[in-house]
């Protein structure tokens, strides 16, 4: 069964504490991205480009200029959740404080915690799969291929060296990327880097150390700040945390495909006669990519 108790001993007289749940971060990138939903298995994106030629004026009609329609493949991936509990193994514990009276149990004591709880690891594990899923990898990030595969496998332009990102080189490598943006994304207003939570403090630090700008302790409290001297956003998430990379993108270029908008908050607590025992269920499709591959900057 999903219920592991192995850690408590059996009920003396504990103290009714309340369960604590875990703060968890949040998945910040899905709320930036660009979501395209009604998707059940794979659909086009659809891209739009025209060009303005122009021409001395004058009598006469000569046709220029090109207008292109394109596409780019978005796959979902259909996941679920099912876990099942034993009401009853509740009893043996303090947690039978936590129960009704009587035998029969068809509910968890703990059953909207439970929800709240799931829904936050559910968002965590969106993050990590949005960036780092890799379907020939394991576990939750084997259920679909992530953003810096498919940036990778799809030619952004990569900037500097290789090295491992420190106190002597980031606000390099920063500058770097901001440099390497092609001319017409300058006046894009949803340009962001985004980067990993030690990344962040790391680049904050150092702006600081070298005096860059006046530091109040507001600037960043929320892990965004302004690259100085630029329109572009910095931002930590946390499903970028132990990958080294930083990642220049307009929000709108990454495309999140789901089904329907907000499934993955949906989900089922029931009480099953047949078995006895209560079970959480969610199922949801996901899928990401990115719309114009040679409009991102990625430092690897």
């Amino acid at each position: 069964m999903s219920l592991d108790l192995t850690a408590l001993g059996n009920y003396t007289d504990e103290t009714k504490n309340e369960l604590i749940r875990k703060s968890i971060l949040g998945g910040r990138s899905i709320a930036l991205a660009n979501i395209q939903a009604g998707i059940k298995t794979t659909a086009p994106i659809q891209i739009f480009e025209s060009d303005a030629v122009f021409q001395a004026g004058g009598c006469g009609w000569n046709a220029s200029g090109t207008t292109t329609l394109t596409q780019r493949p978005v796959t979902v991936s259909e996941l679920k959740i099912n876990e099942a509990f034993c009401p009853k193994e509740l009893e043996a514990k303090w947690t039978q404080t936590l129960l009704r009276a009587g035998s029969e149990q068809e509910e968890l004591p703990f059953e909207a915690m439970l929800a709240e709880e799931k829904s936050a690891k559910i968002q965590k594990a969106l993050e990590e799969l949005m960036w780092r899923g890799d379907t020939a990898g394991s576990g939750n990030l084997a259920m679909t291929d992530g953003l810096i595969k498919i940036i990778e496998a799809d030619g952004a332009t990569v900037t500097g060296t290789t090295l491992a990102l420190d106190a002597a080189n980031i606000i390099t490598a920063v500058d770097e990327m901001v440099a390497a943006v092609p001319a017409d994304m300058l006046m894009s207003t949803d340009l962001h880097i985004f980067v990993s939570y030690e990344t962040y403090r790391l680049y904050a630090a150092q702006l600081r150390a070298a005096n860059m700008f006046h530091y109040t302790g507001e600037e960043g409290a929320d892990f965004m700040m302004t690259i100085p001297g630029t329109n572009i956003k910095m931002i930590a998430v946390a499903g970028l945390n132990g990958q080294g990379k930083m990642i220049l993108a307009e929000a709108s270029n990454l495309v999140v495909g789901v089904d329907l908008l907000g499934e993955e908050e949906s989900f089922k607590i029931r009480y099953s006669e047949d078995n006895e025992e209560v079970r959480f269920s969610t199922q949801f499709k996901v899928g990401f990519t990115t719309a114009f591959p040679e409009r991102i900057v990625i430092k690897a």
